[in-house]
């Protein structure tokens, strides 16, 4: 049985007749009901029609037409004046102040309220409408409210920050940004926000993004405690190692101070295919990872070797913040696809570089830019601090800023005491001092405490012994003569 359903709707001046117009929305199975409102000499008839199969609807719509101009007008309904809400789309639920009054179309009886009337109009996936009308209709007045529905923008906006910032943020695993970052026209639902800083405990969350909003998340990054280390080897070397998707050092290479858990590591090197593995890292364990890198074939993405004057520069490839470069160590760059792509690097004190580049498959491409100084300098300066072996705690002035490799953004110009701390390894401390706009690097060879015990106290107890040995021949020798 499949019945029929109807909206009819008949609008005319009482004595005439009537203009009766309908449309056809669902199928249902149900009686007949109408709903109508005469107000003065006009009439505002709504009347949903339910069907059983069989029921002739013209029937229906002269019932309902001989309904309407016989339908008896009340004392009471000649005093009131109505607001009569509409909306396009049809179908929204209508509210007066907190109170829900009906669906559009629908006919409210206006009440005597010194604050005006305010009239919401809402529906699912549509923003919601809504209007102050100061006054209310008078007597036999209606007042026609047409709310036309703006559809929900089915995107959200996400701002991240972190406290130290600098962080890189990614969203559902993907590119990476340096926090403070504002993410635009995102999805709306949720998704899984990463953060990662050297020296710091990895900060994951899952966050509902609301449609139309702004949503905001802080991070409080927390210093890490209890750590391992990665032992990295490829063929060839030179490729860059990247944990959680912050730049770790260059192969081969060990990387100390890991947080324990699973990490992900990608090793990169322009002309060979990235390679990526989820590790384990136990606390006080050396994690061992050997690869033969393979090279690109011509139908492969290509590749980017980018080198900035001053070293230090943040790059970004179409608005994608992809890492830093470095003095003696350009910043190679796998996986970009074929086609025309943006290259653009910001510095402290110099003026932004914009350059664009052609991607051909397999294709190798060198980009140096020589930045300008800005005519505006600020105060301060940018330190880049690299060990071998890298994953040495990096101190400023007594306070943590973070693990090599680093670069220290906001360093202010003077002089200042910074301290390098790794297990295994003596602390290194020296004083830096910079100028404004200055990019300084510093490379540090770290040494191993086990190393630096073995040759000074060691071959210290042979030594005496044999010292003591020759006295006493020397002593003899002389006593007999």
């Amino acid at each position: 049985m499949n019945p029929m359903s109807f909206h009819l709707g008949l609008h005319g001046i009482k004595g005439s007749y009537p203009s009766i117009s309908w449309r056809q929305t669902d199928v249902l199975e149900g009686i007949i009901t109408i709903s109508s409102k005469v107000i003065g000499n006009h009439m505002r008839l709504y009347i949903q029609i339910q069907v059983f199969p069989g029921v002739k609807v013209l029937l229906v719509t002269l019932l309902a037409f001989f309904f309407v101009i016989s339908v008896p007008v009340t004392a009471s309904e000649e005093k009131a004046g109505y607001f009569e809400v509409t909306s396009v789309p049809e179908g929204a639920d209508v509210f007066i102040g907190s109170q829900y009054v009906g669906e559009t179309p629908v006919l409210i009886p206006s009440r005597n309220q010194t604050g005006g009337t305010t009239i919401k109009v809402m529906m699912q996936d549509y923003e919601t409408w809504q209007q102050s009308i100061a006054g209310t209709p008078m007597a036999g007045q209606v007042v026609p409210i047409k709310a036309v529905l703006v559809p929900q923008s089915p995107f959200g906006t996400l701002e991240v920050s972190s406290s130290p910032s600098g962080a890189l943020v990614t969203i559902d695993n993907g590119m990476g940004q340096m926090t403070p970052w504002t993410y635009r026209d995102i999805t709306a639902g949720t998704h899984l926000i990463s953060l990662f800083l050297s020296g710091f405990e990895p900060y994951v969350v899952n966050l509902e993004v609301p449609p139309g909003q702004v949503t905001k998340l802080h991070a409080q990054m927390t210093v890490r405690s209890g750590a391992g280390s990665l032992q990295v080897s490829t063929i060839p070397g030179g490729a860059s190692v990247y944990i959680d998707g912050v730049y770790s050092g260059t192969t081969n290479t060990a990387i100390g101070n890991i947080p324990p858990g699973k990490h992900r590591v990608l090793i990169t090197k322009a002309g060979y295919e990235d390679y990526e593995e989820w590790v384990l890292v136990s606390i006080k364990q050396v994690t061992f990872i050997e690869k033969n890198l393979v090279p690109l074939s011509k139908s492969s993405d290509g590749a980017l070797i980018i080198i900035s004057d001053p070293p230090g520069a943040s790059v970004f490839i179409d608005g994608q913040f992809r890492g830093t470069t470095e003095t003696g160590r350009p910043l190679e760059l796998t996986g970009i696809k074929p086609g025309t792509h943006t290259v653009y690097m910001s510095i402290r004190n110099y003026e932004d570089n914009t350059t664009t580049i052609d991607v051909h498959p397999g294709e190798i491409i060198p980009v140096s830019v020589r930045l300008n100084p800005s005519p505006m300098p600020q105060d301060c300066g940018k330190l880049i601090l690299n060990t071998e072996p890298a994953g040495a705690d990096i101190y400023i002035d007594s306070k943590f800023v973070g693990v090599t490799p680093a670069t220290i953004d906001s360093v202010c110009s003077g002089k200042h005491t910074y301290r390098l701390v790794l297990e295994g390894y003596q602390d290194y401390s020296s004083d830096v001092e910079l100028i404004p706009g200055q990019v300084l690097q510093v490379n540090t060879g770290m040494v191993s405490v086990v190393q630096t015990t073995g040759k000074s106290s060691l071959p210290a107890v042979p030594v005496l012994i044999l010292t003591l040995i020759a006295s006493v021949i020397l002593y003899s020798h002389v006593r007999r003569r």
